[in-house]
Order: C-alpha cells, then sequence, then structure tokens
C-alpha cells in the first residue's frame, strides 16, 4: 500500500515446513499460532490476514546467523552392570 512496515522473519525446519505446505490448512494454522505468539511475546497488535509466503526468497533483508540448541542429556542414566 505505499506504506512502512515492519516484518518478522520466522525460522522454520525445512522438513515441518515441507509437511506444512503439502496442507494449506495446516500451514493456515500454524501461521495463526506462530503470529499470535509474536503478539503475545512482543506486546503488538497483528493482522491476521494478509500474510505471505515468500516464494522465490528465503528472507527480506539481511538474515542473521542462528542458534539452535541442543537437547540436554538426562540427569539420570542407567549404569550397565
Amino acid at each position: 500500500g505505499g506504506r512502512g512496515c515492519t516484518a518478522y522473519d520466522v525460522v522454520v525446519n525445512s522438513g515441518f515446513f515441507r509437511t506444512l505446505q503439502a496442507n494449506p490448512l495446516y500451514l493456515e494454522f500454524f501461521l495463526t499460532v506462530a503470529m499470535e505468539g509474536l503478539s503475545e511475546k512482543y506486546g503488538v497488535e497483528l493482522e491476521l490476514t494478509g500474510w505471505r509466503v515468500l516464494r522465490n526468497r528465503k528472507f527480506l533483508g539481511s538474515i542473521s546467523a542462528q542458534n539452535i540448541r541442543a537437547r540436554p542429556r538426562p540427569h539420570i542414566q542407567e549404569l550397565p552392570g
């Protein structure tokens, strides 16, 4: 519309994203939940319609390195013998 806006990038596992793309209803549900989470986390009101999944671009602007948390090892382990 010619006006400025704020964009949020959401990082999603590529395998999971292929699953989302296979089912438009599942994709819409996921995006709605993600946008509600962003609204609550940052205290902003987002429009839940009119969203777009970029087709020929993976992101807008520049993207920073992402850290992936490793799962912690269990504190209780069964020892052999």
